[in-house]
C-alpha cells in the first residue's frame, strides 16, 4: 500500500500546512508527497509548476497501478483550489484509489452555496466520490451532511514539537504580557487588538504586546492595505512589538514568556486554531471569540470569550484578567493540563493513521 499525501507542505505557514506536515512526517508507511506550489509566484510559473505536478502524479499512479493506493488530501474552499483538488480526486478514483479528505476550514458550505448551479453539481459529483473525510470538531460534521455515503470522522488538531518546561510563571509581573501569534489578517482582529491595547495603555494599564506572524490579505484588506494600516497603528508604541514570523524555539519561548494569548477572530474560515492549542500548552490565558467552531475548543475555563469585531470587548477582557489575577493563574494551570490531556500529537497521529490504513 502507498499513501499519496497531497497538500501544502512548503510555502507560507498556516494552520493547515502545520497540520498536514505533522501527519505526513509521522506516517510510518510507504508514502509520496505531492506538495502544492505557493500562489505568490508569477502566474506563468505557477501554471508550469502545476502542469508538472499533475503530470508527475499521473506517472506515479501508473507506476503503482497494481498496488493498493490511498489519497490523503487537504481540500480547498476556493474555486481555483477546487479545480486543482478535482484533478487529484477524480484521477485517483480512476486508478481505484481510496480518498481521505481532511477539512481544516469552516466554510465549505459557504463556498459551495456561493457557486452557480453547474459548479455546485460538479462539486457534489467530486465530493460524492470521496470515501472518508476528517473534520476537527463534532459541529463541523454539518459541512458534509449532504453526502450520505461519505464517512466522517472527528479528529481534533494538536500541538507539535513544543519544548517541555518545568514551570510557568503566569501573571506574576506588574505588566500584562500579551501575545498575538497567527497570520495577521484584518478578520483575525489584529487591528481591533492593537487599538484596544492602546486604549488600555492610555488608561494607565501596564502591558506589553508582542505580535508574531506574516501579514496576509483577506476579504476586508489586501496585504498592502493591511501592512500600511498595521505599521501606522503601532508607530511610536514602544509597548507593542512586531516580531514577524516565528518558528521553533523562538515561538516556544514567546508563548512560555507570555501571560495572555489573544486571537479576536472573525475570520470566515476559522475552525480550530492550532495557535490556541499551543498557547494553552504553555499556560497562556486565552482571550478569543466564540466565532464558528472556536467555541468548541475554548470555554470560560480557558480564559475569556468575547464578542466579535469589538475593541471594547478586548479592553474589558484585559481589565478583568488584570484585577482577577489569582483566579486566572489557576486558569493558566488548567490550560496546561487541558492541552496535554486532549491535544497531544501522539493521539492525533494515531487516529489519522488508523483512518488512512482502514479506509
Amino acid at each position: 500500500m502507498i499513501v499519496f499525501f497531497i497538500g501544502p507542505s512548503s510555502g507560507k505557514i498556516t494552520g493547515q500546512s502545520l497540520a498536514f506536515n505533522i501527519i505526513f512526517k509521522a506516517y510510518s508507511g510507504d508514502k509520496y508527497l505531492v506538495d502544492y506550489p505557493d500562489f505568490s509566484d508569477r502566474k506563468i510559473r505557477i501554471f508550469c509548476k502545476y502542469f508538472k505536478l499533475f503530470f508527475v502524479f499521473f506517472v506515479r499512479m501508473l507506476k503503482h497501478i497494481f498496488e493498493r493506493k490511498i489519497i490523503y488530501i487537504t481540500t480547498s474552499r476556493t474555486l481555483f483550489g477546487f479545480i486543482r483538488d478535482l484533478y487529484f480526486v477524480i484521477l485517483g478514483k480512476l486508478f481505484f484509489a481510496k480518498v481521505v479528505n481532511h477539512l481544516h476550514g469552516s466554510d465549505f458550505v459557504y463556498f459551495r452555496d456561493n457557486q452557480g448551479k453547474v459548479i455546485q453539481k460538479i462539486i457534489d459529483f467530486v465530493y460524492s466520490r470521496i470515501d472518508t473525510s476528517i473534520v476537527l470538531t463534532e459541529g463541523m460534521r454539518e459541512q458534509y451532511k449532504q453526502y450520505q455515503k461519505m464517512k466522517v470522522f472527528v479528529v481534533s488538531n494538536c500541538y507539535y514539537r513544543l519544548s517541555k518546561f518545568d514551570l510557568k510563571l503566569c501573571l506574576v509581573k506588574s505588566e500584562l504580557r500579551l501575545v498575538y501569534l497567527s497570520n495577521l489578517m484584518y478578520s483575525k482582529g489584529i487591528i481591533h487588538l492593537i487599538r484596544a491595547v492602546k486604549r488600555c495603555f492610555k488608561n494607565g494599564m501596564k502591558l506589553n504586546l508582542k505580535i508574531a506572524g506574516s501579514i496576509c490579505s483577506d476579504e476586508y484588506c489586501s496585504e498592502y492595505e493591511l501592512k500600511t494600516l498595521f505599521f501606522e497603528e503601532i508607530k511610536e508604541c514602544s509597548y507593542i512589538q512586531y516580531l514577524g514570523p516565528v518558528q521553533g524555539e523562538e515561538k516556544n519561548n514567546l508563548l512560555l514568556e507570555s501571560d495572555i494569548f489573544i486571537l479576536p477572530t472573525f475570520y470566515r474560515s476559522e475552525a480550530q486554531p492550532i495557535s490556541i492549542i499551543e498557547a494553552m500548552y504553555y499556560g497562556c490565558v486565552i482571550i478569543t471569540t466564540g466565532h464558528n467552531y472556536v467555541k468548541e475548543l475554548v470555554g470560560e475555563k480557558n480564559g475569556v470569550i468575547i464578542d466579535k469585531d469589538s475593541q471594547q470587548a478586548i479592553a474589558d477582557a484585559l481589565m478583568l484578567i488584570d484585577v482577577a489575577r489569582e483566579y486566572y493563574k489557576k486558569v493558566s494551570e488548567y490550560n496546561i493540563h487541558f492541552a496535554n490531556t486532549y491535544y497531544s500529537p501522539n493521539v492525533y497521529i494515531e487516529k489519522i493513521s488508523k483512518i488512512i490504513n482502514e479506509v
